[in-house]
């Protein structure tokens, strides 16, 4: 028997496992992950959502932004000392000059601004490779957890919940063994992101809400030909620009690579291209097997005018032909929204059953997240305690 389990071991899971343990610990507290080692996952009808299934979750492969987001519902604004606190810990710094190629600093100049990382760029070997290889330079979730592996279990899927007596009841799958697994709680927090926390939820609750409102942070990245631009080499996203709708970033995509290819022969080193990541609104659902994510004619216009913008700054960098990927969304939430599904302290309608993630989030932030959900965390933890 446990006294709390948290289900999902990524940004949210992560911070709020830690919490947990340092803030009781004499009481039992466990945490379930579906992953190990990790991979990416992609669903969705008509825009592709892709997230990582993996110990760590998808800050696994996050490319390190750390942005303070604006978080009314949550009483959490861009000064506040939960914010402070956050970079501290994971030593939060914009990206050195000597990191960037000629076009970024060009673009700097331009009225783009440095990203800050949680990346110790003494151990940064600026290969680029944030979201596909971690490193010890960059914080990624795990780096909260592996001190307490005795009360981790990894590569167990959670099947079903159920509450009876007082006692949650949770039936999970070991992946490894076949075997069907049982663990009681007192309390459960599901942290399995903005995907998998609904599906969790559903096994217990009977709540319309629960998988509609999803958004994603669409993105498309567009971008050509500029000799000698080496931009897969630099640090992702390492410098954007903000519009009241969308981002511009500094962004190098294989899938860009793919697309030119079709029309030109093409080095890697020589793309140059821009990431457009809109504000998109809450057009999706998630279901057991599927995601349906559309884009609304706001969206679509925004994605236009973000493209747009976007080629302006490659036009006066020198790119020519500009070509784009297909809108995608790494950032899904809003799922189990705050005020339709959970209450202000993230309760669900039983006692005892909370959701702590991005799935959280009511509405798009249009900003890299994880500040704001390792802010989330860290709140709804200080509310326990109380």
């Amino acid at each position: 028997m446990e006294d709390i389990i948290v289900i999902g071991s990524g940004v949210g899971g992560s911070t709020v496992f830690k919490e947990l343990k340092e803030a009781f610990p004499n009481q039992n507290i466990r945490l379930i992950e579906s992953g190990s080692d990790p991979f990416y996952v992609s669903e969705g009808e008509n825009v592709e959502v892709i997230y990582a299934n993996s110990f760590g979750g998808t800050g696994v492969y996050s490319v390190a932004n750390a942005v303070r987001i604006d978080l009314k519902e949550f009483n959490i604004s861009k000064k506040d000392s939960i914010y402070k606190k956050i970079e501290k810990e994971l030593s939060i710094s914009d990206v050195p000059d000597d990191y960037l190629g000629k076009n970024s600093k060009k673009l700097l100049e331009s009225g783009f601004s440095k990203t800050p990382k949680f990346i110790n760029f003494e151990l940064c070997k600026n290969c680029g490779l944030c979201a596909h290889d971690p490193c010890d330079a960059k914080w990624i979730p795990c780096d909260f957890l592996r001190k307490y592996s005795d009360d981790i279990v990894t590569d167990t899927i959670v099947m079903k919940l159920a509450k009876q007596d007082g006692i949650f009841s949770i039936v999970a799958l070991d992946k490894k063994s076949g075997e069907i697994k049982i663990y009681r709680s007192k309390q459960v927090i599901v942290s399995a992101g903005a995907i998998n926390s609904p599906r969790i939820l559903k096994t217990i609750l009977n709540n319309e809400e629960i998988g509609k409102n999803l958004y994603i942070d669409t993105f498309v990245t567009v971008g050509g030909i500029l000799k000698g631009s080496n931009l897969k080499s630099e640090v992702s996203m390492a410098i954007n620009k903000k519009y009241d709708e969308f981002i511009l970033a500094t962004h190098y995509s294989e899938l860009l690579h793919k697309r030119i290819s079709e029309f030109e022969n093409v080095n890697k080193n020589d793309i140059f291209s821009l990431m457009v990541k809109i504000k998109d609104e809450n057009t999706g659902e998630v279901f057991e097997n599927s995601v349906k994510k559309e884009m609304s004619m706001n969206d679509t216009r925004n994605l236009c005018e973000g493209v747009s913008k976007a080629s302006k700054y490659l036009y006066d960098l020198g790119v020519e032909n500009i070509y784009s990927t297909v809108p995608r969304g790494s950032h899904p939430g809003g799922t189990c929204a705050v005020g339709k599904v959970v209450d202000k302290n993230l309760e669900t309608e039983i006692e005892g059953l909370y959701v702590c993630d991005a799935s959280v989030i009511p509405k798009a932030p249009g900003a890299p997240p994880i500040l704001g959900i390792m802010a989330i965390s860290e709140k709804f933890v200080e509310n326990l305690k109380k």
